[in-house]
């Protein structure tokens, strides 16, 4: 008897399981049915804009998972700006403001147009520093979106975007192709990144250090910028007037996309390859 009861146990909680699981599954292919997804450049329990730099990292991840994004200071698209049920709006609670909390807990919360929640995901970091137990969390509350592959579909079924098909067809969705990646992201990167560049008619090189690469002045020998890899496969730009996230484009140039506090806009800088 006792193993039957067990067995019982058993099945009801692989049962509950799947059920979950394919809830989470639907939960996250109604994302899909957003055409953009807006975030905030200060969260609640933030003090200033932007703060460790967790406003633009959301973005940054959220545009690796295919994603169009926007900062709320920035300025939208028309059919945004008609209709904003056409957004998702991101949501970041703490759960760690205590000074005695042993470790931080962040929730992940996507709420429609009418502050209903569509999807919502945690992620908890026992880091000691701040900024990096932030980062860790946030991570960590993104990892449920690995082997997804997002674009935005209209469903037939919401108005969020009907005027995108006046002629009553549905326009197939254009699917993401996954990366093939023949070599580590370490080594690409330090392929990549390694070299000169040039930005207002000044030139800079990138070495390698242990800790990340340095962007040195090459004429001054100055340090201007430190460059760190994340766990998690993103590019991290620090100097003393610029925090962002940093991507190497097609023709090898680093963008670098950060928060101008003095204008309140998200905004780019370009370091132009040379060789």
């Amino acid at each position: 008897m006792k193993k039957i009861s067990l067995l019982l146990i058993g099945l009801i909680a692989m049962v509950f399981s799947t059920q979950i699981k394919a809830q989470e599954t639907q939960e996250l292919e109604d994302l899909n049915y957003f055409k953009y997804v807006v975030i905030p450049i200060q969260f609640k329990f933030q003090k200033k804009d932007n703060e460790y730099l967790i406003n633009s990292l959301v973005k940054h991840l959220l545009n690796e998972q295919g994603f169009e994004t926007f900062m709320d200071v920035e300025d939208k698209p028309k059919d945004l700006k008609f209709n904003n049920c056409l957004a998702l709006y991101v949501d970041l609670q703490s759960e760690s403001e205590s000074f005695f909390s042993l470790q931080t807990e962040l929730n992940l919360i996507f709420r429609d147009c009418n502050n209903q929640i569509i999807f919502e995901s945690e992620g908890q970091s026992k880091v000691k520093d701040f900024k990096e137990s932030y980062h860790d969390a946030l991570y960590k509350a993104f990892e449920i979106f690995e082997g997804s592959n997002f674009y935005y579909e209209y469903n037939g079924k919401n108005s969020y975007d009907s005027s995108k098909f006046e002629e009553g067809e549905q326009k197939s969705p254009i699917k993401k192709e996954p990366k093939k990646e023949t070599k580590s992201f370490e080594e690409t990167v330090k392929e990549k990144l390694i070299g000169t560049y040039s930005l207002f008619n000044e030139e800079y090189s990138i070495s390698k250090i242990e800790a990340g690469y340095i962007l040195t002045n090459t004429a001054t020998a100055e340090k201007k910028a430190f460059i760190n890899v994340t766990s998690n496969n993103s590019l991290l730009f620090n100097s003393d007037t610029i925090n962002g996230t940093l991507v190497i484009n097609d023709d090898g140039d680093l963008e670098v996309e950060y928060f101008n506090n003095a204008s309140g806009k998200v905004e780019k800088a370009t370091l132009y390859r040379v060789e």
